[in-house]
């Protein structure tokens, strides 16, 4: 390390001079009146100003109103009272050029004493840079929220007029499919008595061909009877807006057992339930879908081996998972979401219009909650859906 020269005032001036004039920061030494007695070239060239412009001149020069009135008070409370505004406080102020223009400076003062009396020396930061990035990004936030706001109030418009559409569309399927089942029911009862006087007129020349064609005509009056009550079922589990009540899911799903007991003794089902838990919602709803669920997995039982069906639950951190499992002919990976849209059917050789696990999905959705399948080709299938759990608050919600 080079020693230092001997400590005598020429160099230790020249040493802080040096200093002085290199320091990025603009540099001004004012003494107790606020009068500049010394300002580093950083500062002429901020300022615009020639030394002899400065030096001398009251600091207030370098400010605009209303700096430029209060700064002798600032000095003068200081002098008389020690209470600090800006001196090693430090402040964001406003400085003036000489051409008139302010721009913003961060400012901090620090006080030497000395043997003539007290000087002040402020450093200046020039924060226009920062303040036009600061802008910029004002900006820029302004224009997201403004965007955002405005996609949001057009959201808000599709959500809007969707629920009116889909509003619109039950509307018109309950009444349709409500006003069809008269019609349909004369179809039914049109086709009896067509088949009782063609058996009483023809005898037996009513051949096997007409016995196929009214077979085929009653086959397609059962698929329209179907359509038509899954149309009214999937319409009304939307329109229907019963209040939620506690439902014991063991004890419903022992009574829907009851209900398939023909079915399932037909198809030789054996149907194992778990403990199920007591939850919050609609009671016929939730019979729906358990019985939906139960019926599917008769329907697509696997003819090589004995039907099984286990019906459990599981509980969760947010709720209950409850799953309905068989050892039918499954559900390919590809069509596992397709499955639950409206008159989407997985096997197409099967009877059904396409409307019971879209119906199963509406339930669970209404009851806040997700449903979805598990399954392959011919190796079973497991049907999952969600519910939340009967909390206290949601049972008094529901008692009252």
């Amino acid at each position: 390390m080079t020693p230092l020269p001997p400590d005598d005032g020429a160099w230790s001036e020249q040493l802080w001079r040096s200093v002085l004039t290199t320091v990025a920061d603009p540099i001004v030494i004012i003494d107790e009146a606020g009068t500049i007695v010394l300002v580093n070239p950083t500062t002429l060239a901020l300022f615009g100003y020639e030394e002899h412009d400065l030096v001398g001149s009251n600091v207030s020069k370098l400010m605009p109103e209303p700096h430029h009135s209060e700064h002798r008070d600032h000095i003068r409370r200081y002098l008389e009272t020690g209470e600090a505004r800006v001196i090693g406080i430090g402040r964001e102020i406003e400085a003036c050029r000489a051409d008139g223009s302010t721009f913003p400076v961060a400012l901090s003062v620090s006080e030497v004493v000395t043997a003539e009396g007290r000087l002040f020396t402020g450093i200046l930061h020039d924060l226009t840079a920062r303040h036009a990035v600061q802008e910029q990004l004002r900006l820029a936030n302004e224009a997201l929220e403004e965007q955002v706001a405005k996609r949001t109030a057009e959201l808000e418009r599709s959500l809007i007029e969707l629920g009116r559409s889909n509003r619109d569309l039950e509307q018109f399927a309950y009444i349709v499919s409500h006003d069809l089942q008269a019609p349909l029911r004369n179809v039914r009862q049109g086709l009896e008595l067509l088949n009782v006087h063609l058996a009483q007129s023809v005898g037996r020349g009513f051949d096997d061909e007409a016995v196929e064609l009214r077979d085929l005509v009653v086959e397609a009056v059962d698929t329209m009877d179907q359509l038509i009550h899954g149309l009214l079922a999937y319409s009304r589990s939307q329109r229907i807006n019963r209040p939620a009540v506690p439902v014991d899911l063991g004890m419903l799903a022992r009574d829907v057992l009851r209900q398939l007991r023909l079915d399932l003794e037909e198809a030789g089902v054996s149907v194992e339930v778990g403990e199920l838990p007591t939850v919050i919602g609609d009671e016929a709803q939730l019979r729906q879908l358990l019985q939906n669920l139960l019926q599917n997995a008769v329907k697509y039982r696997a003819p090589q081996r004995p039907p099984t069906i286990h019906v459990r639950a599981d509980e969760s951190d947010d709720g209950w998972v409850f799953s309905v499992s068989d050892n039918g002919i499954g559900v390919d990976p590809e069509n596992h979401e397709r499955i639950f849209e409206l008159f989407s059917r997985g096997h197409p050789g099967y009877d059904g219009v396409g409307i019971g696990l879209a119906l199963c999905q509406r339930i669970v959705e209404r009851h806040g909650g997700t449903i979805w399948v598990e399954s392959e080709a011919e190796k079973g299938a497991t049907f999952s859906f969600t519910l939340p759990k009967a909390t206290p608050d949601r049972v008094s919600r529901a008692d009252g």
